[in-house]
């Protein structure tokens, strides 16, 4: 099943970046969308041997758990081809992905088309989808959840790692240019705040300023499922990176030491160690 996947990534990242390949914006975007979908799958790699719940788990569930990383992001290539001919609005590549792998017979298992369906929404949206309530069979339902987890997990973990180690992605593709924001003010808005003091990843429509959308990012932390996630985080450093970036789009150096310091605490508290310097 997973060597069928790679192949469906492979023919779907060809087949539209050979239309977009005029632009170097589209071009750029589809090639960056197919490295993502590999180092998404390295992540989930990671969680997959060092996660308990994994543990004893047989090979034919892995293999169908590592498909559904793989192909998480699978219609985004859809949406690179309808941006570059002019489509507007909005486009789930979230739901139309889930819909893409269920008309594929090997791939419409729900435990992939569920988990690729809810992975860029709110979790509520997903414990409220009608065909999850539905599933009567409560093993099913776990794995349907656990496997949720690992996208979202082993997602942000890529995402982090983008941000961090390769800077030259950082802007625009994650912070927008000052010109982009409504709010230019170099500061951290209170509704963000809000949030971001109450554990809960911050509403994108609470977002002002770039430091409100580089914050918008840290507060993923509070999104991780997984205590292996969070140590994957800790091997690369790559929370602590976050905070300082962060402090390059905003002024108050004591507010940023706080909320790395909140962070370090949540991060203790919940998966049993610290990722952060508590000084």
């Amino acid at each position: 099943m997973l060597d069928g996947a790679r192949k469906i990534l492979l023919d779907e990242y060809y087949g539209n970046r050979e239309i977009v390949a005029v632009s170097p914006h589209y071009a750029a975007y589809a090639d960056e969308k197919y490295r993502h979908s590999l180092q998404v799958l390295g992540a989930g790699n990671f969680i997959i041997r060092h996660e308990p719940w994994f543990a004893g788990r047989g090979e034919e569930f892995v293999d169908l758990a590592k498909t559904a990383v793989l192909l998480h992001d699978i219609a985004r290539f859809d949406e690179i081809r309808e941006r570059f001919l002019g489509a507007k609005g909005p486009f789930d590549h979230s739901v139309a992905g889930g819909e893409k792998l269920r008309k594929i017979p090997l791939y419409s298992d729900v435990r992939i088309t569920l988990p690729i369906k809810h992975h860029g929404h709110l979790i509520g949206d997903f414990y409220k989808d009608e065909e999850y309530c539905a599933i009567a069979d409560p093993v099913l339902k776990e794995e349907v959840e656990k496997i949720l987890f690992l996208i979202r997990d082993a997602d942000k973990i890529a995402n982090f790692n983008l941000m961090m180690y390769d800077q030259k992605m950082l802007v625009p593709l994650f912070v927008p240019y000052p010109e982009e924001v409504s709010d230019k003010r170099r500061r951290i808005s209170a509704g963000v705040l809000e949030d971001f003091w109450r554990h809960q990843p911050v509403d994108r429509r609470k977002i002002r300023t770039r430091a409100d959308e580089m914050l918008g990012y840290v507060s993923w932390i509070y999104d991780l499922n997984y205590g292996s996630s969070a140590a994957f985080c800790l091997r690369l450093n790559l929370v602590d990176m976050m905070f300082d970036v962060l402090q390059r789009f905003h002024d108050d150096s004591g507010l940023n030491g706080k909320m790395r310091r909140e962070t370090g605490d949540f991060v203790r508290e919940r998966f049993g160690f610290s990722p952060l310097p508590q000084s």
